[in-house]
């Protein structure tokens, strides 16, 4: 049985970069900047945001197999559970979906505005709040499957999830929601962005590669189990191929991807 550590980085900044040719509501990048990068004086940060503003509009295109891959699949969870039953809910979760993308900056899935210090600095308490949001939800109603709201409004609840800051409500989900994406009620992309996540945060290899650290001007991934198969368990998982991944990054965030490896540490009080 897992143990479930406190969260491994309290004051770790995270930016997840969407795109609206990533047909799956799912994360991009997920970098951990260490405090030394959250305490550069402001005009450092804003010149950071300037760079990452400018690299958004030159993010490379995915590759065409994957992408049609992804719409198929889509698509295909969309026939088996139908548009949402509760249109309430289904509005309730998109509104604050667009919530969490406008603090960071984006509309629409794509960049509209630069991360600012004063947009940074707003992050913890909206994503605060839209966490007692969405947990009074799933209080009243259960997790929002596509069948219950369709497939943007189930993404949307997941993309809080993942913002969140409450590590241990991500570790008591995570079960329930690795059997809903493997028996298709929900997508399966935000969820292995979770996996990764809870194993990085125990100290562990991660699964899919979605979890990277900035350290020393670059970003390095962390630890993966099987790297060799590493693109087919991202596949499976409707995220996309490695390589455009890291190329992606690297264009938003200004900074190369490097071929370091970076080791996962456990809490200092876990055996």
């Amino acid at each position: 049985m897992r143990k479930h550590p406190n969260a491994q980085q309290a004051t770790s900044l995270e930016y997840v970069i969407m795109s609206t040719r990533l047909i799956a509501l799912a994360a991009l990048a997920a970098v951990a900047l260490p405090l030394a990068a959250q305490t550069k004086p402001a005009a450092s940060v804003a010149s950071q945001a300037t760079r990452t503003s400018d690299a958004a509009a030159k993010m490379p295109e995915p590759p065409a197999a994957w992408e049609a891959a992804a719409r198929a699949r889509r698509e295909e969870l969309i026939r088996q559970n139908g548009p949402g039953t509760d249109a309430v809910l289904r509005d309730q979760l998109l509104a604050i979906g667009k919530r969490d993308q406008a603090a960071r900056g984006f509309a629409g899935g794509e960049q509209v505005s630069r991360m600012t210090p004063d947009l940074i600095a707003k992050l913890p308490a909206t994503d605060a709040e839209l966490t007692r949001k969405l947990k009074q939800i799933v209080q009243q109603k259960g997790w929002p499957t596509i069948a219950l709201v369709g497939i943007n409004a189930s993404n949307a609840a997941m993309l809080i999830l993942t913002h969140t800051t409450d590590h241990a409500w991500q570790r008591q989900l995570l079960p329930q929601l690795e059997q809903l994406a493997d028996t298709g009620k929900i997508d399966a992309s935000s969820v292995a962005i979770l996996i990764d996540k809870e194993l990085v945060s125990e100290g562990k290899l991660q699964r899919y590669g979605t979890q990277f650290k900035f350290i020393n001007g670059e970003m390095a991934m962390f630890g993966v189990e099987d790297p060799g198969n590493l693109d087919q368990r991202r596949a499976r998982a409707l995220l996309p191929p490695m390589q455009f991944y890291k190329e992606t990054m690297s264009q938003i965030y200004h900074l190369k991807v490097s071929n370091a490896i970076v080791t996962a540490t456990a809490p200092a009080h876990q055996n």
